[in-house]
Protein backbone atom coordinates (compact mmCIF):
# COMPACT_ATOMS: atom_id res chain seq x y z
CA UNK A 1 0.00 0.00 0.00
CA UNK A 2 1.28 3.47 -0.84
CA UNK A 3 0.76 6.80 0.87
CA UNK A 4 -1.33 7.89 -2.12
CA UNK A 5 -4.00 5.32 -1.15
CA UNK A 6 -4.47 6.63 2.40
CA UNK A 7 -7.92 8.07 3.21
CA UNK A 8 -8.68 11.28 5.12
CA UNK A 9 -8.31 10.76 8.87
CA UNK A 10 -6.37 7.51 8.49
CA UNK A 11 -2.86 7.00 9.86
CA UNK A 12 -0.05 4.74 8.71
CA UNK A 13 3.58 3.91 9.38
CA UNK A 14 6.11 4.53 6.61
CA UNK A 15 7.82 1.33 5.44
CA UNK A 16 10.03 2.41 2.54
CA UNK A 17 10.77 5.65 0.71
CA UNK A 18 11.14 5.40 -3.06
CA UNK A 19 12.66 7.75 -5.57
CA UNK A 20 16.35 8.16 -6.33
CA UNK A 21 19.12 10.66 -5.74
CA UNK A 22 18.18 14.17 -4.64
CA UNK A 23 14.42 13.47 -4.81
CA UNK A 24 14.63 10.60 -2.31
CA UNK A 25 16.92 12.63 -0.05
CA UNK A 26 14.39 15.48 -0.19
CA UNK A 27 11.65 13.11 1.04
CA UNK A 28 13.87 12.06 3.95
CA UNK A 29 14.79 15.66 4.76
CA UNK A 30 11.10 16.53 5.04
CA UNK A 31 10.71 13.87 7.73
CA UNK A 32 9.27 11.07 5.57
CA UNK A 33 11.47 8.36 7.01
CA UNK A 34 10.77 4.65 7.62
CA UNK A 35 9.13 3.93 10.96
CA UNK A 36 7.45 7.34 11.31
CA UNK A 37 3.69 7.71 11.68
CA UNK A 38 1.83 9.89 9.19
CA UNK A 39 -1.83 10.99 9.09
CA UNK A 40 -3.76 12.24 6.05
CA UNK A 41 -5.48 15.53 6.95
CA UNK A 42 -7.10 16.59 3.67
CA UNK A 43 -6.75 16.96 -0.09
CA UNK A 44 -6.57 20.20 -2.05
CA UNK A 45 -9.87 21.25 -3.72
CA UNK A 46 -8.76 19.69 -7.03
CA UNK A 47 -7.62 16.50 -5.29
CA UNK A 48 -3.87 17.16 -5.52
CA UNK A 49 -1.71 17.73 -3.47
CA UNK A 50 -2.50 16.08 -0.13
CA UNK A 51 -1.87 17.54 3.33
CA UNK A 52 -0.25 15.22 5.86
CA UNK A 53 0.61 15.49 9.53
CA UNK A 54 3.96 14.07 10.60
CA UNK A 55 6.27 14.95 13.51
CA UNK A 56 3.57 17.33 14.76
CA UNK A 57 3.54 19.57 11.69
CA UNK A 58 1.65 19.75 8.38
CA UNK A 59 3.34 18.70 5.15
CA UNK A 60 2.00 19.09 1.60
CA UNK A 61 2.88 16.33 -0.85
CA UNK A 62 1.96 15.70 -4.48
CA UNK A 63 0.11 12.47 -5.23
CA UNK A 64 2.81 11.34 -7.67
CA UNK A 65 5.36 11.66 -4.88
CA UNK A 66 3.05 9.97 -2.35
CA UNK A 67 2.84 6.97 -4.68
CA UNK A 68 6.59 6.39 -4.16
CA UNK A 69 6.20 5.84 -0.40
CA UNK A 70 5.15 2.42 0.93
CA UNK A 71 3.11 2.35 4.16
CA UNK A 72 1.39 0.02 6.62
CA UNK A 73 -1.91 1.10 8.26
CA UNK A 74 -1.30 2.12 11.87
CA UNK A 75 -2.96 0.54 14.87
CA UNK A 76 -4.72 2.63 17.51
CA UNK A 77 -2.09 4.26 19.75
CA UNK A 78 -1.66 3.08 23.32
CA UNK A 79 -2.18 5.54 26.17
CA UNK A 80 0.96 7.55 26.86
CA UNK A 81 2.54 7.03 30.30
CA UNK A 82 2.31 9.91 32.76
CA UNK A 83 5.32 12.20 32.70
CA UNK A 84 7.31 12.93 35.82
CA UNK A 85 7.47 16.56 36.78
CA UNK A 86 10.95 18.00 36.33
CA UNK A 87 12.62 20.49 38.63
CA UNK A 88 12.77 23.90 36.98
CA UNK A 89 15.99 25.88 37.35
CA UNK A 90 16.87 29.35 36.14
CA UNK A 91 18.54 29.64 32.75
CA UNK A 92 22.21 30.66 33.20
CA UNK A 93 23.33 33.98 31.78
CA UNK A 94 26.70 34.73 30.25
CA UNK A 95 28.31 35.35 33.63
CA UNK A 96 26.55 32.48 35.43
CA UNK A 97 27.93 29.38 33.79
CA UNK A 98 26.63 30.07 30.32
CA UNK A 99 30.09 30.57 28.80
CA UNK A 100 31.52 27.90 26.54
CA UNK A 101 35.22 28.60 26.99
CA UNK A 102 37.72 29.16 29.78
CA UNK A 103 39.52 32.43 30.42
CA UNK A 104 42.80 30.74 29.56
CA UNK A 105 41.47 29.63 26.18
CA UNK A 106 40.10 33.01 25.10
CA UNK A 107 41.08 34.15 21.61
CA UNK A 108 38.65 36.99 20.84
CA UNK A 109 38.45 38.54 17.40
CA UNK A 110 40.17 41.94 17.17
CA UNK A 111 38.15 44.96 18.26
CA UNK A 112 36.35 46.56 15.34
CA UNK A 113 35.84 43.26 13.50
CA UNK A 114 32.41 43.21 11.86
CA UNK A 115 30.55 40.21 13.27
CA UNK A 116 28.51 38.59 10.51
CA UNK A 117 25.63 36.24 11.30
CA UNK A 118 23.58 33.79 9.25
CA UNK A 119 19.97 33.63 10.47
CA UNK A 120 18.80 30.12 9.53
CA UNK A 121 15.76 28.00 10.28
CA UNK A 122 12.83 26.02 8.93
CA UNK A 123 9.98 27.66 7.09
CA UNK A 124 7.22 29.21 9.24
CA UNK A 125 9.30 29.27 12.44
CA UNK A 126 9.20 33.07 12.92
CA UNK A 127 12.54 33.78 11.25
CA UNK A 128 11.48 36.94 9.42
CA UNK A 129 9.81 38.27 12.58
CA UNK A 130 13.04 37.73 14.51
CA UNK A 131 15.07 39.38 11.73
CA UNK A 132 12.87 42.47 11.94
CA UNK A 133 13.22 42.55 15.73
CA UNK A 134 17.00 42.28 15.45
CA UNK A 135 17.52 44.90 12.75
CA UNK A 136 14.51 47.23 12.83
CA UNK A 137 14.84 49.60 9.88
CA UNK A 138 18.58 48.89 9.55
CA UNK A 139 18.16 46.46 6.66
CA UNK A 140 18.61 46.32 2.91
CA UNK A 141 17.34 43.91 0.26
CA UNK A 142 19.20 42.41 -2.70
CA UNK A 143 19.59 39.05 -4.40
CA UNK A 144 21.90 36.12 -3.88
CA UNK A 145 24.29 35.65 -6.84
CA UNK A 146 22.86 33.69 -9.76
CA UNK A 147 19.35 33.18 -8.34
CA UNK A 148 16.17 35.19 -7.81
CA UNK A 149 16.07 34.48 -4.06
CA UNK A 150 15.90 37.70 -2.01
CA UNK A 151 18.81 38.50 0.29
CA UNK A 152 17.94 40.64 3.32
CA UNK A 153 20.73 41.90 5.55
CA UNK A 154 21.09 44.48 8.29
CA UNK A 155 22.95 45.52 11.41
CA UNK A 156 21.64 44.50 14.83
CA UNK A 157 20.12 47.45 16.67
CA UNK A 158 22.69 49.32 18.79
CA UNK A 159 25.45 47.10 17.38
CA UNK A 160 26.70 48.82 14.20
CA UNK A 161 29.67 46.44 13.86
CA UNK A 162 27.35 43.51 13.07
CA UNK A 163 25.47 42.24 10.04
CA UNK A 164 22.72 39.61 10.02
CA UNK A 165 21.66 37.92 6.78
CA UNK A 166 18.16 36.42 6.74
CA UNK A 167 18.62 33.14 4.84
CA UNK A 168 15.68 31.39 3.11
CA UNK A 169 13.62 29.00 5.22
CA UNK A 170 14.82 25.43 4.60
CA UNK A 171 14.41 21.94 6.06
CA UNK A 172 17.97 20.71 5.52
CA UNK A 173 21.38 21.53 4.05
CA UNK A 174 20.88 19.12 1.14
CA UNK A 175 20.95 21.03 -2.18
CA UNK A 176 17.53 20.11 -3.61
CA UNK A 177 15.89 23.55 -3.86
CA UNK A 178 17.43 26.91 -4.79
CA UNK A 179 16.83 28.07 -1.21
CA UNK A 180 18.87 25.18 0.19
CA UNK A 181 21.66 25.79 -2.34
CA UNK A 182 21.79 29.50 -1.44
CA UNK A 183 21.92 28.81 2.30
CA UNK A 184 24.68 26.24 2.00
CA UNK A 185 26.77 28.38 -0.33
CA UNK A 186 26.43 31.37 1.99
CA UNK A 187 27.52 29.56 5.16
CA UNK A 188 30.33 27.55 3.56
CA UNK A 189 31.46 30.19 1.06
CA UNK A 190 31.07 33.48 2.94
CA UNK A 191 31.92 31.94 6.33
CA UNK A 192 29.91 34.12 8.74
CA UNK A 193 31.42 34.57 12.19
CA UNK A 194 28.28 33.09 13.76
CA UNK A 195 24.97 31.33 13.11
CA UNK A 196 21.66 32.17 14.77
CA UNK A 197 19.51 29.07 14.36
CA UNK A 198 15.84 29.76 15.08
CA UNK A 199 13.79 26.74 16.15
CA UNK A 200 10.02 26.39 16.61
CA UNK A 201 9.64 25.41 20.28
CA UNK A 202 6.27 23.78 19.53
CA UNK A 203 7.94 21.35 17.10
CA UNK A 204 11.48 20.84 18.36
CA UNK A 205 12.06 17.34 16.95
CA UNK A 206 11.39 18.39 13.36
CA UNK A 207 13.47 21.57 13.60
CA UNK A 208 16.51 19.93 15.20
CA UNK A 209 17.20 17.99 11.99
CA UNK A 210 18.51 21.22 10.45
CA UNK A 211 20.20 22.20 13.72
CA UNK A 212 22.34 19.05 13.68
CA UNK A 213 23.48 19.78 10.13
CA UNK A 214 24.33 23.39 10.98
CA UNK A 215 26.39 22.22 13.95
CA UNK A 216 28.46 20.02 11.64
CA UNK A 217 29.64 23.20 9.89
CA UNK A 218 31.76 23.96 13.00
CA UNK A 219 30.70 27.62 13.10
CA UNK A 220 29.97 29.48 16.38
CA UNK A 221 26.24 29.09 16.90
CA UNK A 222 23.38 29.99 19.21
CA UNK A 223 19.91 28.42 19.14
CA UNK A 224 16.90 30.73 19.44
CA UNK A 225 14.01 28.67 20.81
CA UNK A 226 11.08 30.65 19.42
CA UNK A 227 7.34 30.61 20.24
CA UNK A 228 7.96 29.88 23.90
CA UNK A 229 4.84 31.91 24.69
CA UNK A 230 2.78 29.27 22.85
CA UNK A 231 4.50 26.47 24.77
CA UNK A 232 3.66 28.15 28.08
CA UNK A 233 0.12 28.89 26.91
CA UNK A 234 -0.41 25.19 26.24
CA UNK A 235 0.88 24.28 29.71
CA UNK A 236 4.20 22.93 28.43
CA UNK A 237 7.75 23.39 29.68
CA UNK A 238 11.19 22.86 28.15
CA UNK A 239 14.33 22.17 30.18
CA UNK A 240 16.63 24.70 28.53
CA UNK A 241 19.67 23.79 30.63
CA UNK A 242 19.43 20.11 29.71
CA UNK A 243 18.97 21.00 26.05
CA UNK A 244 22.11 23.17 26.17
CA UNK A 245 24.09 20.38 27.80
CA UNK A 246 22.98 17.85 25.19
CA UNK A 247 23.70 20.08 22.19
CA UNK A 248 26.79 21.91 23.44
CA UNK A 249 25.58 25.32 22.22
CA UNK A 250 23.76 28.19 23.95
CA UNK A 251 19.96 27.84 23.84
CA UNK A 252 17.93 31.01 24.44
CA UNK A 253 14.13 30.89 24.88
CA UNK A 254 12.42 33.73 23.00
CA UNK A 255 9.14 34.94 21.57
CA UNK A 256 10.03 36.94 18.47
CA UNK A 257 6.46 38.18 18.01
CA UNK A 258 6.45 39.68 21.53
CA UNK A 259 10.14 40.69 21.53
CA UNK A 260 10.77 38.50 24.58
CA UNK A 261 14.29 37.19 25.15
CA UNK A 262 15.69 38.89 22.03
CA UNK A 263 18.17 41.03 24.00
CA UNK A 264 19.57 37.94 25.73
CA UNK A 265 19.79 36.20 22.34
CA UNK A 266 21.82 39.11 20.94
CA UNK A 267 24.19 39.00 23.93
CA UNK A 268 24.82 35.28 23.44
CA UNK A 269 25.18 35.57 19.65
CA UNK A 270 27.73 38.39 19.88
CA UNK A 271 29.59 36.51 22.61
CA UNK A 272 30.00 33.23 20.71
CA UNK A 273 30.98 35.10 17.53
CA UNK A 274 33.44 37.42 19.30
CA UNK A 275 35.17 34.53 21.09
CA UNK A 276 34.65 32.03 18.24
CA UNK A 277 33.03 29.45 20.52
CA UNK A 278 32.28 26.53 18.24
CA UNK A 279 29.70 23.82 19.02
CA UNK A 280 30.89 21.68 21.90
CA UNK A 281 29.55 18.55 20.24
CA UNK A 282 29.09 17.46 16.64
CA UNK A 283 29.30 13.69 16.91
CA UNK A 284 25.85 12.33 17.72
CA UNK A 285 26.34 8.88 16.18
CA UNK A 286 26.98 6.55 19.09
CA UNK A 287 29.06 3.40 18.86
CA UNK A 288 26.03 1.47 20.14
CA UNK A 289 23.63 2.68 17.42
CA UNK A 290 23.04 -0.08 14.85
CA UNK A 291 26.13 -1.87 16.08
CA UNK A 292 28.23 1.24 15.52
CA UNK A 293 27.89 0.95 11.73
CA UNK A 294 27.02 4.62 11.12
CA UNK A 295 29.74 5.76 13.53
CA UNK A 296 32.42 3.69 11.79
CA UNK A 297 31.24 4.75 8.33
CA UNK A 298 31.32 8.50 8.99
CA UNK A 299 34.63 8.41 10.82
CA UNK A 300 36.20 6.17 8.19
CA UNK A 301 35.26 8.68 5.49
CA UNK A 302 36.49 11.59 7.64
CA UNK A 303 39.98 10.09 7.81
CA UNK A 304 39.96 9.52 4.05
CA UNK A 305 38.86 13.01 2.96
CA UNK A 306 40.36 15.23 5.67
CA UNK A 307 43.01 16.81 3.42
CA UNK A 308 40.54 17.29 0.56
CA UNK A 309 37.99 18.98 2.83
CA UNK A 310 40.60 21.33 4.26
CA UNK A 311 41.75 22.32 0.76
CA UNK A 312 38.15 22.92 -0.36
CA UNK A 313 37.29 24.93 2.76
CA UNK A 314 34.48 22.55 3.73
CA UNK A 315 34.08 21.30 7.33
CA UNK A 316 35.17 17.67 7.24
CA UNK A 317 32.35 16.24 9.36
CA UNK A 318 29.75 17.97 7.17
CA UNK A 319 31.49 16.76 4.01
CA UNK A 320 31.59 13.16 5.27
CA UNK A 321 27.88 12.99 6.12
CA UNK A 322 26.97 14.52 2.76
CA UNK A 323 29.07 11.92 0.95
CA UNK A 324 27.13 9.22 2.80
CA UNK A 325 23.94 10.84 1.44
CA UNK A 326 25.40 10.76 -2.08
CA UNK A 327 25.73 14.53 -2.50
CA UNK A 328 27.32 15.06 -5.96
CA UNK A 329 28.24 18.72 -5.31
CA UNK A 330 30.34 17.84 -2.28
CA UNK A 331 32.00 14.98 -4.16
CA UNK A 332 32.90 17.36 -6.99
CA UNK A 333 34.17 20.07 -4.62
CA UNK A 334 36.48 17.62 -2.84
CA UNK A 335 38.14 16.58 -6.14
CA UNK A 336 38.37 12.92 -5.16
CA UNK A 337 40.17 10.50 -7.46
CA UNK A 338 38.53 7.28 -8.67
CA UNK A 339 40.27 5.13 -6.07
CA UNK A 340 39.03 7.34 -3.23
CA UNK A 341 35.49 7.31 -4.61
CA UNK A 342 35.53 3.51 -4.72
CA UNK A 343 36.85 3.32 -1.16
CA UNK A 344 34.06 5.61 0.06
CA UNK A 345 31.46 3.55 -1.79
CA UNK A 346 32.85 0.41 -0.14
CA UNK A 347 32.67 2.01 3.33
CA UNK A 348 29.04 3.00 2.75
CA UNK A 349 28.12 -0.47 1.50
CA UNK A 350 29.63 -1.99 4.65
CA UNK A 351 27.47 0.33 6.76
CA UNK A 352 24.29 -0.65 4.89
CA UNK A 353 24.84 -4.41 5.19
Amino acid sequence: MTLKELKIGESAVIDTVGGTGELRQHFLDMGLIPGEKVTLVKFAPMGDPMELQIHGYELTLRLDDAARIEITPAEAPAAAPARKAGRMVEHPGLGEGGRYHTKKGEHPLPDGTVLTFALAGNQNCGKTTLFNQLTGSNQHVGNFPGVTVDRKSGAIREHPDTEVTDLPGIYSMSPYSSEEIVTRQFIIGEKPTGIINIVDATNIERNLYLTMQLMELDTPMVLALNMMDEVRGNGGTININEMEAMLGIPVVPISAAKNEGVDELVDHAIHVAKYQERPGRMDFCGEDDHGGAVHRCIHGIIHLIEDHARAAGIPVRFAATKLVEGDPRIEEALKLDQNEKEMIEHIILQMEQ
